[in-house]
């Protein structure tokens, strides 16, 4: 979960760096600094597991565009995180820890890898968290660790313990 909300922040910071920010307002009426996840898989599906164990919130849309088929009311792709990092990383997860959502978990992340990708599926470590090779790297062996600089994501690996098992 904290990758998921690092890659949240990280996209936030991006909007603002481009001047695309929105503020919308919570279920109280309270503006917030919103995350947009543009309707693309790579960013809705890590929202969709943070959404899920409570650390998205959606934010309302009082006022949709009328070119879309949005309704007023809560959106569905303008979020608040209602955690921070450092929340985050003291979090209790562990009664979602299921394989149906670590499966979930980790095809999320090949959403977010395949579409940052780098050289020969090797991971990108300059945009993931300071905690990615203890935390997640380390403890997967669909990722394989070369070097602290080096860790590579091992796409064969990756379908034979979630895309085939995930199918069952």
């Amino acid at each position: 979960m904290y990758e998921f909300l690092f890659e949240i922040y990280r996209k936030m910071e991006y909007d603002r760096q481009i001047g695309f920010t929105s503020s919308l307002p919570d279920e109280n009426g309270t503006l917030h600094e919103a995350f947009y996840h543009e309707g693309s898989g790579h960013w809705e599906w890590p929202a969709g597991a943070l959404i899920q164990v409570g650390v998205l919130k959606p934010l309302q849309e009082p006022n949709p565009p009328r070119w879309t088929t949005r309704s007023p009311g809560p959106s569905k792709i303008f979020f608040r995180p209602i955690m921070t990092l450092a929340e985050c990383e003291t979090a209790d997860f562990s009664r979602f820890e299921t394989f149906d959502n670590y499966c979930v978990a980790m095809f999320s992340f090949e959403y977010l890898h395949s579409h940052f990708a780098y050289r020969e599926g090797l991971v990108n470590l300059d945009i993931r968290s300071h905690r990615f090779l203890d935390a997640v790297a380390s403890q997967d062996d669909i990722f394989t660790i070369e070097s602290r600089d080096h860790i590579r994501f091992d796409e064969a690996r990756y379908k034979e313990k979630v895309i085939t098992r995930g199918a069952d």
